[in-house]
Parts: C-alpha cells; structure tokens; sequence
C-alpha cells in the first residue's frame, strides 16, 4: 500500500490536474485510511510523510489559481523526496 500512496503522488505531481481539490481530499483520507497498512510496510517513511502532508493537502481548494496549485505542489514535492530518502 505504501508504494501504491507513492506513486498516486508521483502522478500527481507529474500529471497536475486543472483542480486540485478532489485530489487532495483523496490524499488526506488515503493517509489516514491505510496508515496501518503503510506503517507496516515502511514505518519511518510513513511517518514522515503523516507528518506534514495532511496539512499540505487541508489547503487544497477549489477553484485555486495556478500560482496556488504550484505552491501546493513544491510542498507536497518536499514532503515526497524527504519520504523517498526514508525507505528501505
């Protein structure tokens, strides 16, 4: 599952829809959904990226302008890299 939340992050970032609300939403109950499963799998990854990221994703809006999205995006992209150099 781990992997799984990775990589709908990764595609995320790289394919970044016109609206970013449905996305973020998705991401915060994803993280806290499987963070059990995630846990098991890589656990101080999974705590670096439960760190800061639901904050990230709880000031996704609606209609954000596109400077906004790419805000939104370099903080979700930090929080991705720092958790990449945390798997094992």
């Amino acid at each position: 599952m781990f992997e799984k939340i990775m990589n709908y992050i990764k595609d995320f970032l790289d394919n970044t829809p016109e609206d970013i609300y449905d996305f973020s939403c998705d991401l915060e109950g994803r993280l806290v959904r499987y963070y059990d499963e995630m846990h098991t799998e890589q656990p101080k990854a999974t705590e670096i990226l439960n760190d800061e990221t639901p904050d990230i994703c709880a000031s996704g809006e609606p209609g954000m302008t596109r400077e906004e999205i790419e805000e939104f995006k370099r903080q979700l992209r930090i929080e991705y890299e720092k958790t990449l150099k945390a798997v094992i």
